[in-house]
This record gives structure tokens, sequence and C-alpha cells, in this order.
């Protein structure tokens, strides 16, 4: 009887395993301090290319550091 339910809970297993897995590849892309920071970095770079303008920057700006903040509480809720 084991045997035939693993057979048949073994496809929403394998299902919520790959949607944990883009959960936290989701998450890390979003709140990836490193990520952010890159973008930061992006971001200062294209204000000085002339690419964007001092309001977006600001505005992207503290869109990114409201991210990175929020980084590093999930990351002090982790340890």
């Amino acid at each position: 009887m084991f045997i035939i339910d693993d057979l048949l809970l073994s496809p929403v297993k394998m299902l919520v395993k790959i949607a944990e897995q883009i959960s936290d590849i989701a998450e890390e892309e979003l709140y990836g301090e490193d990520k952010i920071k890159e973008e930061l970095l992006r971001l200062q770079l294209m204000l000085e290319a002339g690419e964007i303008t001092e309001e977006a920057y600001k505005e992207a700006e503290l869109t990114l550091m409201k991210r990175l903040e929020e980084a590093a509480r999930r990351k002090q809720g982790e340890e």
C-alpha cells in the first residue's frame, strides 16, 4: 500500500519541490544583497552617463535601498 501511495504522490511531491526552488530563486533575485548592490552601482553609472535623470535616479535608489534594508532584516532573521 505504501509503494502505491509513493507512486501516486511522487508527481505532487516533485511539483512542490520545484515550486520551492522557484520561490528560493525569486527571493534571492529580489533580496540578494549582492544583486541589489550591483543594481545600485549600475544605477549610479547610468546617472553619470546621463542615461537617467536625477529624479529617476533618486526614485530607483530609494526602492533599492528599501530592498537592501529588507534583505538585511531577512538575513538577521535567518541567523
